[in-house]
């Protein structure tokens, strides 16, 4: 029985200096995500400063978490120039607070990790996150895009900027956990394709 749910997607796109293909993610690639969810550096910027590295097993970790959200997400392997870097998926909105405060509204969130640090601060996440906001309003045709962000993540959310998102002050949240987060969110309305790329071809 597989871990995680596939799909039949691939988006392609480039930036000035790479290529880029956001590949099916598979069980295929599990002990590439087993590599990047034990590296206290990406937990870091995947998890905050709450994370407790001595304790997580990275198996366990990966098989809850891709084996959960993959239920109900398209989610990808990124490839720079063929070579594996990271991962990232579009997922159906899974707070209940923010889908009841945008009522009747199909609202998705991104997330990304880029797990190899050699190619940390390259352009890569931001373009990634244009792909796969292109692909949710135009191929999707969603509604709302509305991305968690960590408050010690200023990088992540100047990716969001980048990319139309804007960070709101939201009211949604009472649990002081999740107002820990910049809450960075696009509607269909306001998007607009990002322009140092082009998707090429969906299959």
């Amino acid at each position: 029985m597989s871990i995680i749910k596939s799909h039949d997607i691939t988006l392609y796109g480039k930036t000035k200096n790479y290529s880029i293909v956001l590949c099916p993610l598979c069980d295929e690639h599990l002990p590439t995500l087993y590599k990047w969810n034990a590296d206290p550096d990406v937990l870091y910027w995947t998890d905050g400063e709450g994370y407790d590295a001595d304790n997580i097993d990275p198996v366990q970790r990966v098989h809850g978490i891709y084996g959960n959200v993959s239920k109900n997400a398209y989610c990808f392997l990124i490839k720079v120039d063929d070579i594996p870097i990271g991962d990232c998926w579009l997922q159906e909105m899974n707070f209940p607070e923010v889908t009841a405060y945008y009522l009747n509204c199909d609202v998705r969130r991104i997330d990304m990790a880029i797990g190899e640090k050699d190619w940390w601060n390259k352009g890569i996440g931001t373009a990634v996150l244009g792909m796969l906001t292109d692909f949710a309003f135009i191929n999707e045709e969603v509604d709302i895009i509305f991305n968690f962000v960590g408050n010690y993540n200023e990088r992540s959310k100047r990716v969001c900027e980048k990319n139309g998102y804007k960070s709101t002050n939201s009211i949604i949240f009472k649990d002081a956990e999740e107002n820990k987060s910049y809450h960075c969110v696009l509607t269909k309305d306001e998007h607009k394709p990002y322009l140092t790329y082009e998707v090429d071809h969906v299959v």
